[in-house]
């Protein structure tokens, strides 16, 4: 049994959003350029897409003015973007195939397969351009891997920065782990 703990009770006003989790390597090298241009891309968005961006944006702060018969506070919302919310109904590609060497096809995992409005998106978001490229197999894919080059020549797979949408991680966890693949310390 999956045991959930929630918290009726508002932020007390000295505590803020937890910071991104970043590794040693990642610090040493300073923060990513692309992270405030995703988090502000969510702060910008509608509250349809970005839930996480709501939550940052109406958590209520305590000023020193307030009484004590001001109206309690609602509980900060514990929703989480999805893929769906912030690339459309369908981010990922729907079969996508390769070939074995005796002419049998199979299937891969569409994680690593983003649809071009996806894929046009995450490259939107990291400051990137999209390419193509047969990053699994490149003699056995049907369809190639949306991939996004950043501006240092280094590729990443844009189904994959959608893949981290689809667990349900709080918005300041994902920006971790994008500054993570960005940074090249993703494990």
């Amino acid at each position: 049994m999956d045991h959930v703990t929630t918290s009726l009770n508002p932020l007390p006003a000295a505590q803020s959003e937890p910071a991104p989790v970043t590794s040693p390597r990642s610090a040493r090298k300073g923060p990513s350029a692309a992270t405030p241009v995703f988090r502000a891309l969510f702060t910008t968005a509608s509250t349809a897409t970005a839930p996480a961006a709501k939550l940052a944006a109406t958590t209520p702060v305590a000023t020193p003015a307030a009484t004590s018969n001001a109206a309690p506070a609602s509980a900060p919302s514990t929703s989480a973007p999805t893929a769906e919310s912030v690339f459309g109904a369908n981010p990922f590609e729907s079969n996508p195939v390769g070939f074995n060497p005796d002419g049998s096809q199979f299937s891969y995992n569409p994680v690593y397969f983003a649809t071009a409005s996806t894929a046009q998106q995450v490259a939107q978001m990291l400051g990137g351009t999209v390419i193509e490229s047969n990053a699994l197999a490149p003699n056995a894919q049907q369809q190639p891997n949306l991939m996004v080059q950043m501006p240092d020549g280094r590729t990443i797979n844009a189904g994959l920065v959608a893949s981290f949408y689809t667990h349900g991680y709080p918005q300041s966890y994902v920006d971790g782990l994008i500054d993570s693949e960005i940074n090249g310390t993703a494990s």
